[in-house]
């Protein structure tokens, strides 16, 4: 176990904060942890004190009175120890320093925007089937802001990568020397509250005059508060009418938004609306690769691909649990291996362990969705309904499982490898241009994730 004065490293600091942070990533609702603790950094560790340092007096307010001990009971989980932990406000800093070279010489002009994740950017986010859609209407607007979908409204579950394209966005905006207020529905609603009670509601639309994009994350936090709604109808309008890109997320589709003003509403309906659904399992291991490469990680394949196997709907669990694997491994001396993985997930099952997608499975869950018997996709029959289901289960036992042509075709009948890429060929141009289709697998691709 860690000592307390092998604590003090500066390169075991960080790892322990990184630890703290994944932990807590996992307990939290995403948008207190997004608000609140995402972009805190460990400040100073001596003896048994800890300073970390946050972006605001709100925050330091809100992190001692609301999460002191959760974060101290995360601390003695992972190093053993109790800590006293004081927070700290860390001015005069440029968010996660970017290079000069990469500064517009009109960066002066940007305001309002926090520090935002460095991992967060467009060459770190990976393109999959799922997220596809979302990001080339990232890429567009931020090629030309207030021009193409104006406001771009994404949502999805909690995890899977709308705060990742907002703060690229950010980035992007950044270096560009365009005028950003990134923020989310909580701080907002904070900061409108705010100017009422101190009457300084004049000086927050001044401050949300002056910008060229703004970035709004978790919009469903305002459900119920009519007057923070009325505040932001306002400004959303006259961002709106004065050409200023818009970029709105959301747990849910704004109909589906409970007790939000249909005017608003309405608002999030001018531009594009897009989803993001939960990566297959090749983005899953993707995803993986990269942020082990980030974290100086060695891990074979079969790793990535057992952790891929359970984890199965959250983006931030996939990165919260290989954070846990890289501070046991640094923390414990523990070696990452396909046994310390395992024992990992099994000891975390409340939170991961979900028992892996199998051909059964997919072959039990389309049957079942069809209202078809599992013999008949194995079988020789070919009326138009079963031949459909066939192909569907070929196209999920590829995605899902990325079994080759030869396993799919065995595992159906032993039909030829020519008719199973057919299949997945067709299916995934189906899923280009026929909704019903792209309906059909993400409702039996839920179905499997959630049994």
């Amino acid at each position: 176990m860690t000592t307390t004065s092998t604590v003090t490293s500066e390169l075991e600091s960080a790892d322990i904060w990184l630890a703290t942070l994944g932990e807590l990533q996992i307990a939290l609702p995403k948008h207190s942890f997004d608000t609140w603790l995402r972009d805190t950094q460990i400040f100073s560790i001596k003896d048994k004190q800890i300073v970390i340092s946050v972006h605001s007096s709100f925050a330091i307010d809100w992190l001692e009175r609301r999460m002191y001990q959760s974060i101290q009971k995360t601390l003695e989980k992972i190093t053993g120890h109790v800590f006293d932990i004081t927070f700290t406000i860390k001015e005069n800093v440029i968010p996660f320093s970017i290079s000069p070279e990469k500064i517009h010489p009109d960066s002066t002009r940007k305001y309002g925007l926090p520090a935002l994740n460095k991992s967060y950017t467009f060459n770190t986010f990976i393109v999959g089937d799922s997220n596809e859609l979302a990001f080339n209407a990232v890429d567009s607007i931020s090629k030309t802001p207030g021009q193409s979908y104006n406001p771009l409204f994404i949502y999805s579950s909690v995890g899977l990568g709308k705060t990742h394209l907002l703060h690229a966005i950010g980035w992007h905006n950044y270096n560009q020397g365009i005028s950003t207020q990134y923020t989310t529905a909580e701080k907002f609603t904070n900061e409108f509250i705010n100017s009422i009670r101190t009457k300084t509601t004049k000086d927050l639309k001044e401050k949300y005059s002056k910008i060229e994009c703004l970035l709004i994350d978790d919009i469903q936090f305002l459900s119920g508060k009519e007057q923070t709604q009325e505040g932001f109808f306002h400004i959303f309008n006259e961002l709106h009418n004065s050409g200023c890109q818009i970029v709105i997320t959301s747990d849910k589709h704004p109909q589906k938004i409970n007790n939000i003003q249909e005017r608003l509403l309405s608002r999030f309906e001018w531009g594009l609306m897009v989803d993001i659904q939960p990566p297959n399992l090749e983005t899953r291991i993707a995803l993986l690769k990269d942020k082990a490469e980030r974290l100086g990680l060695s891990v074979d394949h079969s790793i990535f691909e057992l952790i891929a196997r359970y984890i199965t709907q959250n983006i931030r669990q996939l990165e919260g649990f290989l954070n846990k694997l890289s501070a046991q491994q640094t923390l414990m001396k523990l070696p990452i291996t396909y046994a310390t993985t395992e024992a990992l997930l099994f000891n975390n099952k409340s939170q991961y362990y979900k028992i892996p997608i199998s051909k059964e499975a997919i072959l039990e869950n389309i049957s079942s969705f069809y209202k078809i018997h599992p013999n008949d996709l194995t079988g020789k029959q070919r009326t138009q309904q079963i031949a459909h289901a066939r192909q569907i289960t070929m196209y999920l036992l590829r995605k899902e499982l990325n079994l080759t042509s030869t396993e799919i075709g065995r595992y159906l009948g032993n039909r030829s490898h020519a008719t199973v890429i057919h299949a997945i060929t067709k299916i995934g141009l189906e899923l280009t241009k026929n909704p019903i289709v792209k309906k059909e697998i993400i409702q039996i691709t839920e179905i499997l994730t959630n049994n």
